[in-house]
């Protein structure tokens, strides 16, 4: 592997791991049952949970998945890796 190869690979996985982080934005009702309410942040996965349980002690319980948060950084790392290497493949056709 040469030097370029290297660098766009790691600039691939860098972007990747940033839009990984901006996918935290997003939320999704992850609710099922009556007196829980969960909200998942991220995107494909919900790497990052808050739950509410409907007691008035029960505090907000929150929890990160680093198995997703790894597996949204490789999702997002693929999509950008695809068109990155059509374009570079075709500059290097031509």
């Amino acid at each position: 592997m040469n030097r370029k190869t290297v660098l766009l690979a790691l600039g691939i996985v860098a972007f990747g791991s940033i839009v990984t982080l901006v996918s935290g934005l997003f939320r999704r009702d992850l609710s099922h049952r009556v007196g829980v309410s969960v909200v998942g942040y991220g995107f494909p996965l919900s790497w990052y949970k808050e739950s509410w349980i409907a007691h008035p002690i029960m505090p907000v319980v929150s929890s990160y998945c680093w198995e997703c948060f790894a597996l949204d950084i490789v999702f997002w790392s693929l999509v950008i890796a695809v068109p990155v290497t059509a374009i570079i493949g075709r500059k290097s056709k031509a």
